[in-house]
This record gives structure tokens, C-alpha cells and sequence, in this order.
């Protein structure tokens, strides 16, 4: 999976990401995690991937990286981000 033609940027402290294509009309505003894991889908991925990725950057598990992964995509998902 991957997301559609997004941008992610940082200002003061909080992330944003909005389509560079225009494909879906507002903003998706992140923690750095979730901006984390939107990085990873900036290539083709998967979800065991950005887990393992996620517990070498962050001191945590991998069920609960894994909960958190899931969470990010479905959101990405019910705004029409990931690619098909």
C-alpha cells in the first residue's frame, strides 16, 4: 500500500497533510507518529514493514505499534488517500 500524492509538513510542532493532487478538499492533522508512519507510505510498504520500522525509531511494542499503524491507515483510508 501506499498513499496517493500527499504532502506532509510541520509547522510549529504540529503535522498536516494535504494531496497535491487536489483529490480530497482539506487537511489531515498528525501527531509525530502519525506523521511518521505517513512518511513510510510515501513508497510502496506494508503494514508489518512500517511496524518494525516504528519499533526501532520508538521505544515501544510491536502490538501496540502495530494498533497504532492500523489506526493511521484507516484514517488515510476514510479520506481516500491510499493508492489502489
Amino acid at each position: 500500500m501506499k498513499l496517493k500524492d500527499v504532502i506532509i509538513t510541520e509547522a510549529n510542532g504540529e503535522y498536516v497533510a494535504v494531496t497535491a493532487d487536489g483529490s480530497f478538499n482539506g487537511m489531515i492533522r498528525m501527531n509525530k507518529t502519525a506523521a511518521f508512519i505517513a512518511e513510510a507510505l510515501s513508497e510502496e510498504t506494508t503494514v508489518e514493514a512500517i511496524t518494525a520500522r516504528l519499533c526501532e525509531k520508538y521505544e515501544v511494542t510491536p502490538e501496540i505499534a502495530e494498533d497504532n499503524v492500523r489506526k493511521v491507515i484507516a484514517q488515510f483510508e476514510r479520506a481516500g488517500l491510499i493508492a489502489k
